[in-house]
């Protein structure tokens, strides 16, 4: 008869090892498992810190956009009141300088701006040519003209059309006084009176005074918004 005798060191390794086995097959799955969340909270962070970055970039965009919008305005606000001062600038030196070297050859623009200047000037064409002084004036018509609509045409934003519509007015005055003095030279009479052509030429003076108080202003209301 034979015997079987189990050593019972195998025999705890046998009985064993389904247990030790059972036992690390769940603690086998944890760095699976820690690596499976790990990775969602890092594409969670990705998803949100990319949301901000978009968000971000939609804000600067809208800025952006807004901003250029402003300067485009700003730009073309400051457009105008260069344009309306320099076409001002043109009718002042072009028209205006033309009529008056047509009108008094002598003409000399520095000396223009001093009190009694302009009436002196006319006051010397008139004596030297006397009635035939309106002849001179007739010709220079249309250089008078074309200074009283440069300056009436001078395009302007609203806010400072009022000033500008003062030196159109001013200018219109101008001329009417220069109209009202050929119309004297041509009334019938004997020879030239220079006593009554010196009201007329007063009344030159002062309008013209008023042209350039009221050209100033303008310039400085239009020079303030550049």
């Amino acid at each position: 008869m034979l015997r079987l005798s189990l050593h019972p060191d195998h025999k705890g390794e046998r009985m064993g090892q389904p247990n030790d086995g059972g036992r690390k097959a769940p603690h086998s799955l944890t760095p699976i498992q820690l690596e499976s969340v790990s990775d969602a909270q890092e594409l969670a962070k990705m998803r949100s810190g990319s949301g901000v970055r978009v968000v971000l970039l939609m804000l600067a965009v809208v800025v952006a956009t807004l901003g250029g919008a402003r300067l485009l305005r700003t730009l073309d606000s400051r457009q105008a009141y260069a344009t309306a001062a320099a076409q001002l600038e043109r009718s002042d030196t072009d028209q205006r300088d033309a009529f008056m070297r047509c009108a008094l050859p002598t003409y000399q623009r520095s000396q223009l701006s001093l009190p009694n200047a302009l009436g002196a000037e006319i006051a010397r064409a008139t004596e030297r040519l006397g009635k035939n002084y309106a002849e001179v004036l007739a010709s220079c018509a249309p250089l008078l003209e074309s200074f009283e609509h440069a300056v009436k045409g001078v395009q302007a934003p609203a806010d400072v059309r009022s000033p500008i519509d003062r030196v159109a007015g001013a200018a219109q005055d101008v001329g009417k006084t220069w109209r009202a003095l050929e119309e004297e030279l041509r009334r019938p009479g004997p020879a030239y009176d220079r006593v009554h052509a010196a009201a007329f030429i007063d009344e030159i003076n002062v309008a013209w005074h008023r042209y350039l108080t009221a050209r100033d202003q303008a310039k400085q209301a239009l020079s303030a918004r550049l």
